[in-house]
């Protein structure tokens, strides 16, 4: 299946990421600020609802986290597509990557879940916890792919 995607290897940008000194490493690097923004905000309105620093006003923290986090996975998504089309026919047929990928979608209807829920109960801290090891997880498979 992944042969099928080699004609993405005549475009400018695949070109450009491949043989441009500078740009691939300068989108790798957005992507990791993309990834740290989402995860950092996503870390802490997890751990509130798991009720660390209950003094702390969870609709104040959900307010900033859900901007911040919704800029980082926008920004991840994006220079992870770049990277992706860069290698497009190596990770097609990556099982690590199939598993990455409809983890993030399953992570993200958590995340809605979570968001349409009012107040917080068992269920919300087990989709908490879900949520933390979750993400944690697609960071690190992330991480894999590059060295398998």
């Amino acid at each position: 299946m992944g042969e099928s995607l080699n004609f993405l290897n005549d475009f400018w940008l695949v070109q450009a990421m491949k043989y441009s000194l500078w740009l691939y490493p300068t989108v790798e690097s957005l992507h990791i600020c993309g990834i740290g923004m989402l995860f950092g905000s996503v870390v802490l309105m997890d751990l509130r609802l798991l009720g660390v620093c209950p003094n702390i006003d969870f609709k104040a923290i959900s307010r900033l986290g859900i901007s911040v986090s919704m800029f980082g996975f926008t920004l991840a998504v994006l220079t992870g597509s770049m990277m992706f089309i860069t290698h497009a026919a190596d990770l097609i047929g990556s099982r690590l990557f199939v598993i990455k990928m409809c983890l993030i979608f399953l992570l993200l209807s958590n995340a809605a879940v979570l968001h349409m829920r009012s107040g917080i109960n068992a269920i919300t801290k087990v989709q908490a916890i879900v949520s933390l090891a979750g993400w944690s997880t697609v960071i690190g498979l992330g991480r894999w792919l590059a060295y398998v």
